[in-house]
């Protein structure tokens, strides 16, 4: 008995032990890997010369995965046939390339995996890994380095390739159909790319930022920019480009029957000289046509007749195109209908208008009126805006004060004779002056005017502008407070717009000046800036 006693205190004993022992810490896994793939050896290796092969396989130390490789790998010179990199969507101790193109002879190689290649537990990049071999004798040693930004924007947004091609035979039509002999890439957060394992020789220097990554330039799709005069290698000079899209061509689209004498028509560049003319029975009828907001697309409207043949007429001055289009019966037109811009609180710079769902025809400016708080009448002016479809109503506003705008009937009458049959009201309020701020500006250094010097919101958008052509005095007045960049374009062509590049024309698009600081406005302040110019 007394055994048994002694024998259940010692079990009792080692099992309280046991788990206190157990209670005192928890299992970890250790440290967290961090360290990237270690290549132990290719085959052939890296930096061979008279290269024959048609496989390569790069052997490492941990199982590698590939990640995104189709978008990060760049292989340069390009091929026409892309080499077969496996594995593929599983781990392995090693990655194969399987060349399928004829390599060009006594021509430098190579591979640039970006940050395709990680560690299959924790994803560490073997970064910018290259692999380089030469067909011919020796390894092309030769370097370029460019840097490059948005010609308007003051950032690219998007990757870039950077792009050589050799001078000999190469011809306006070049980089629209054929690869380029060297490539590199740069990615969103970069704007300076070296092009490396060059040859010497005449190159010329082209930039893309590319929706499909052939390396061929897409002017609907594409951005570019070029140096203007080929470059010769060696160089110690860093060449700077300016990424543009082109001016969309004019091309009008065979219009689409939307409602009773309605048409949509798809259109693709500026309506700025835009003219429309419809062919009724193959004779001139009455027409009109404004933009479609926020598209590009014009709506035209005819009139409310049948026709044995209708056509379009799209005329600018270098584009001319005719659509034959088919009536037919749909839902009635459009009943004239009235929308005003803006209501209730508005700003200072804010212009008061309305727009209308039809062609406007006639504004009637003595059944307008605008009323201020005490019922006095406010003198205004009317300007219309066709293309848009717009009726601005232009007065000077003062603060504090609440205004009624009154369309008495029959004050608007559109392209169908159809008028404005009950009154309309629009009341707006403007704030206190104490409620905005004032920045005024002076430029330092050489300026080639004119300039279009605008004042933008901390996302790019335009607030306001002024447009400048001599030296003179530069405000803007009742700002919302926030925060603002300015931009300034040199208007080298005088129209008062930003004029894009082109490349068969071999212009460079107009040049712009984004200045990185930022303006703090506050209400009820006034801040005096000095801007030099570069």
């Amino acid at each position: 008995m007394r055994f048994l006693r002694y024998f259940s205190f010692f079990l009792i004993l080692t099992l309280v032990l046991f788990t206190n022992c157990a209670k005192r810490g928890t299992i970890t896994g250790g440290l967290k890997d961090t360290l990237a793939p270690v290549i132990l050896s290719t085959n052939p290796e890296n930096f061979s010369t008279h290269f024959k092969e048609k496989t390569i396989q790069i052997n490492f130390d941990e199982y590698v995965k590939l990640n995104k490789v189709n978008q990060q790998l760049i292989i340069s010179p390009p091929m026409d046939t892309q080499p077969e990199i496996t594995p593929m969507g599983y781990p392995s101790k090693f990655i194969k390339i399987k060349i399928f193109d004829t390599l060009k002879a006594n021509t430098t190689y190579s591979f640039n995996f970006g940050e395709s290649i990680q560690d299959n537990n924790e994803g560490n990049p073997y970064t910018n890994y290259k692999y380089v071999f030469s067909t011919g004798d020796y390894i092309d040693s030769l370097k370029l380095t460019t840097n490059f930004e948005d010609a308007y924007s003051k950032k690219s947004k998007g990757a870039v390739n950077v792009l050589l091609y050799e001078t000999e035979g190469f011809n306006d039509s070049t980089i629209y159909k054929k690869k380029p002999l060297y490539v590199a890439s740069a990615k969103d957060s970069l704007s300076t790319v070296d092009l490396e394992n060059l040859k010497s020789g005449s190159y010329y220097l082209v930039a893309l930022q590319e929706k499909s990554s052939n390396y061929k330039f897409d002017p609907k799709s594409d951005k570019i920019g070029f140096h203007p005069k080929p470059i010769t290698l060696p160089t110690d000079s860093v060449y700077s480009i300016k990424l543009f899209n082109e001016a969309k061509q004019t091309t009008a689209y065979r219009p689409s029957l939307v409602s009773q004498n309605k048409w949509l028509a798809a259109y693709e560049g500026d309506t700025k000289n835009l003219k429309v003319t419809a062919l009724g029975n193959n004779k001139p009828i009455a027409s009109r046509f404004q933009k479609v907001p926020g598209k590009d697309s014009i709506f035209i409207f005819t009139p409310i007749e049948k026709y044995d043949s209708l056509q379009f007429k799209f005329k600018t001055t270098d584009y001319e195109k005719i659509h034959t289009v088919t009536q037919r019966t749909v839902k009635p037109i459009d009943t004239l209908q009235i929308k005003f811009t803006k209501s209730g609180s508005i700003q200072f710079r804010d212009t008061i208008s309305f727009t209308t769902n039809t062609p406007f025809k006639n504004i009637s400016n003595d059944l307008i009126q605008v009323i201020g708080k005490d019922s006095l009448q406010i003198p205004f002016t009317i300007r219309t805006d066709s293309l848009n479809n717009m009726v601005k109503i232009l007065f000077d506003k003062v603060e504090d004060e609440k205004y009624t705008v009154f369309l008495k009937p029959n004050s608007v009458t559109d392209f169908y004779d159809t008028a404005l049959k009950t009154e309309m009201i629009q009341r707006f309020q403007t704030g206190k002056l104490t409620d905005y701020g004032n920045i005024s500006f002076t430029l330092s250094g050489t300026v080639n005017y004119p300039i279009i010097f605008e004042l933008l919101t901390k996302d790019e958008k335009l607030y306001d502008y002024l447009y400048i052509t001599e030296e003179s005095s530069i405000e803007f007045r009742a700002i919302e407070p926030d925060k603002y960049f300015i931009l300034i374009i040199e208007d080298a062509n005088g129209n008062k717009k930003w004029d894009t590049g082109s490349y068969l024309e071999k212009r460079q698009p107009e040049k712009v000046i984004n200045f990185q600081k930022e303006f703090d406005i506050r209400a009820n302040w006034e801040l005096n800036e000095t801007l030099v110019m570069p």
